[in-house]
């Protein structure tokens, strides 16, 4: 029994070791997630800001368009070519117009998209300060580890050397197996890993103190008198008072 604690433990310790480099993993992976949320906000607000400077651009042709038809127009000499650069100079107008407001709604985005890169770079700080954290964690947790393993491995010797061949080839290769543990308590002429019932020889030779293995999952069987449930003491039944005597001169 000291020999599968110490293979629990070691088997439990051993677990957390190889989840340490996954949780590590994990968190640089977020770390990168966040990471290319602030270069794609960035990007983002970039782009919103070519796209400015090209309604800048653009209204700006519009207006020195506008201001050459007006110049263009003192020279006309029919009603019919007036109208035509009216006509255009009015479309042009209706084209700014457009420009306009795409410019303030793209103001409207560049502030939202401003707002959203400084919470993605705050987040990514966080997470960043996080992580070395943890990091450091881990590695003084490995240190801590390895030096319980080593002693684990020192103690899981010494037991081994104490157990007879026969049952530790029977223990080794139950414990082994799917079922993990190769020893077992037997209680209540049952086998308390798998609960299956054990045969009245079998439970008494067990009882005496022999060490038998359970017909059904294999485990090496053995009884402790102190683990049995104790009887619930027989509370007393309170006595019965005798009918008092009169006192003299009482009828």
């Amino acid at each position: 029994m000291r020999l599968q604690t110490i293979d629990g433990e070691t088997t439990k310790l051993r677990s957390e070791i190889a989840a340490l480099p996954k949780r590590l993993a994990a968190l640089e992976i977020k770390l990168q997630s966040e990471k290319a949320a602030v270069e794609q906000a960035a990007k983002t607000l970039k782009d919103e800001e070519a796209l400015k400077r090209r309604l800048e651009s653009d209204l700006k042709d519009l207006q020195q368009k506008i201001a050459k038809l007006r110049d263009q127009m003192s020279n006309v000499k029919t009603n019919e070519e007036y109208r035509a650069f009216q006509h255009e100079i009015e479309f042009a107008e209706g084209e700014i117009r457009k420009i306009e407001d795409s410019e303030l709604e793209g103001m409207e985005r560049a502030e939202q998209l401003e707002q959203k890169r400084k919470a993605a770079e705050s987040e990514l700080k966080d997470s960043a300060k996080a992580v070395e954290i943890e990091k450091e964690d881990a590695r003084a947790a490995a240190v801590e580890q390895q030096k319980h393993l080593g002693e684990l491995t020192k103690r899981r010797a010494t037991e081994r050397a104490l157990v007879p061949e026969e049952l530790l080839r029977i223990y080794d290769h139950v414990a082994g197996s799917s079922r993990v543990t190769g020893v077992a308590y037997a209680q209540g002429q049952r086998c308390m890993s798998c609960h299956m019932g054990l045969r009245p020889q079998m439970w008494n030779q067990i009882r005496d103190g022999q060490i038998m293995t359970c017909e059904s999952c294999g485990r090496l069987l053995f009884y402790d008198v102190s683990r049995e449930p104790q009887p619930e003491p027989v509370a007393e039944k309170p006595k019965k008072r005798g009918r008092k005597a009169p006192e003299a001169g009482v009828e």
